[in-house]
Order: C-alpha cells, then structure tokens, then sequence
C-alpha cells in the first residue's frame, strides 16, 4: 500500500512537469507528438483533435512529451527546432516551474483544506499530581493567574516562571469555566517546573489569505537548503553517501509515510516537487537547464548550436545518467536488503 503511495507521488510529480511544458507548448502554438504517461510499451492510447497523442505507457514512473521535429530532424515551419527561442525558451522552462507550483499548491491545500497538526491548549494526559488538583482529560486551558493564554508554549512558559509557587488556572469543560489551583513541581530530568500534564494536538486550518506567502516562503527555504545540500556536495564531497536513486526514494517515501501519515507524505510530495523542479534547473547535459543553455547560447550567437553536436552532448549525458540511476538502484537494493 505504501509503496503504490509512493509510486503515485513520483509519477504525480513526473507528469505534472511533463504537463507543464504540455500547457507552454500549446500556448506558444508548438506542436506536440506524444504526451506520455509512464515509459516503455505503449497500452493505451488516445489522439485529439489536433494530433496530440496521449499515452499510457507499461512503467508507472516517468513519462515524456514529444515535440514536432524536436528529434526526428524534421526541418519544416512546425518543427520545434524552427520556432523562435523565446517560444522554445519558455516552453523547456514550464516544466520545473510546474514543479515548484505544486510544491506551493500542496502547502497551501495542506494548510488550509486539511489543516496543520499543532499543539493545542488542550489538556490529553493527566498525571497524578495533576489529577489531584481536579484537571482532567479535554480541559482546555483559557487562563493562567488571571491573564488569558490561547498558546501552549505560553502556558509552558508562565508554568516554568513560577518557581514552584501556585498558580490558579482557569479551563472550560462542557461548556464552563472552572477555577483550579495547582502548585507546580520540579521536573529534575527536563530541568523545568511543570504541572503534570500533556497538551492535546489538533489539526488547525489557516486562511489562504495567511497559507500562500507562508508557502512561498517555505518552498524558497526548502530550494535554498537543496542548494546548499548540492554545494557541499560538490565542493567538500558532503552527503555523497546518502545519494539514493529511484528504489531508495520510493522506500524513503513508503516508511516515512507509513510512520508520519498524511502530514508526512504531503511534505515529501512538495519537497520532492521543489527538488525535480532544481534538479532539472541544473547544466547538465539531457536534463531542461542544459537545454535552456543552449537556447541562451543560441541567442547570444544569434544562430543555433548545431543540431548534431547538441544531440551527442545530450545522449551523452543521459547515458551517464542512466548509469548512475543504474548504479544508485544497485546500491539502494543492497542497502534494504541488508537493513
């Protein structure tokens, strides 16, 4: 079960960046071939009424989108090759910007239609200190000596100023408002005072108005840290040993999901999302940033690169990528096996 779920996050996010450079394709009025879900034998297909085919391919991860002329060396007015580079430039580009705008639109979702799961002033657990003093499970906590508290860390906060002198709280059961009194103790082993109890957590819904900039900013941070990560790794050889391929993500996916459930598997879904988004930013001969050099490269020279010598530079670098998946895959499957 877990494992389909991970499957599914993958070829989610493969063909939404496939879909992206679909959507730019047909806006700049390029023509596409083939817009394929999965990879290897065709089982299914369905052509529209201006010759898209649509495709649905033997292997649930990757997918592809095929452009008229983009590799058959067709040299006519609708080749993709023959379109203006700002019409090429933004279409290649369309699809990691996809990925980064599901990474922002799973947050959002998550917080606002699903809601967060956070600590709550909600009593869950009393222990017998507590118990004694008349607090009980589903008390929630509206004041502390008189002053009114909306916030567990604030409450944990004025219990640990108290220095072990009592404090009267007031807490809503059933519908009222009852005055306690407790006197709070020392907690050696968390070096704290405390009174005996554990917060509830509940899942707390926010606003769009309050999700999106929060989103914005927490798939910027999750871009800077992937960068950093790629720097370290590049320059000081940091994390090499924790690179996994395609079997180490799915079960990465698989076991988090099935310990951290539905928040857990939403985050990866948008921190996977913003790393397919980087990932294929890079120079990196058959991945989009390469291509997007060449268009810039294009530009600048104000002719194109030949055809021939980009198509070696990239199936150069897809064959040493499909190496290093090989390799990964190899190093993933041992590393489970021996866990």
């Amino acid at each position: 079960m877990y494992v389909i779920l991970a499957l599914l996050l993958l070829g989610v996010l493969i063909i939404a960046h496939e879909f992206g450079h679909y959507i730019a394709a047909r806006l700049c009025g390029i023509d596409v071939v083939e817009f394929a879900m999965g990879m290897g034998p065709l089982l299914l297909k369905w052509t529209n009424k201006r010759g898209t085919q649509f495709s649905l391919r033997l292997l649930p991860i990757g997918g592809f989108c095929q452009f008229y002329g983009e590799e058959d060396g067709k040299s006519d007015e609708r080749a993709f090759t023959r379109q203006p580079v700002w019409k090429r430039f933004v279409t290649v580009l369309s699809g990691p910007m996809m990925n980064f705008v599901i990474a922002v639109l799973v947050i959002v979702l998550y917080m606002s239609a699903l809601g967060l799961l956070a600590v709550v002033p909600k009593v869950a657990e009393v222990e017998p200190a507590a118990e004694a003093s008349g607090l009980r499970v589903g008390d929630e906590i509206v004041a502390i000596d008189g002053e009114a508290v909306s916030d567990s860390n604030q409450i944990a906060q004025m219990i640990g100023q108290s220095q072990g002198e009592k404090v009267s709280m007031r807490v809503r059961r059933d519908g009222e408002e009852i005055e306690l009194s407790f006197t709070p103790f020392y907690d050696e082993e968390l070096g704290r005072y405390r009174l005996g109890m554990v917060f509830a957590q509940e899942r707390v819904r926010v606003s769009l108005l309050e999700s999106i900039p929060f989103s914005v900013r927490y798939n910027i941070e999750s871009v800077a840290a992937i960068v950093d990560a790629l720097k370290g790794m590049v320059f000081r050889g940091e994390g090499v040993d924790q690179v996994t391929g395609p079997v180490g993500t799915v079960y990465a996916i698989s076991s988090e999901t099935q310990s951290g459930g539905i928040d857990i598997y939403l985050q990866l879904l948008a921190l996977i999302s913003v790393n397919l988004g980087v990932m294929n930013l890079l120079p990196i001969p058959g991945l989009d940033g390469s291509k997007l050099l060449f268009l810039l490269a294009e530009k600048l020279r104000r002719r194109p690169i030949r055809q021939e010598l980009e198509g070696m530079i990239n199936a150069g670098g897809l064959l040493l990528l499909m190496g290093l998946m090989i390799v990964l895959t190899y190093k993933d499957i041992m590393q489970i096996f021996v866990r």
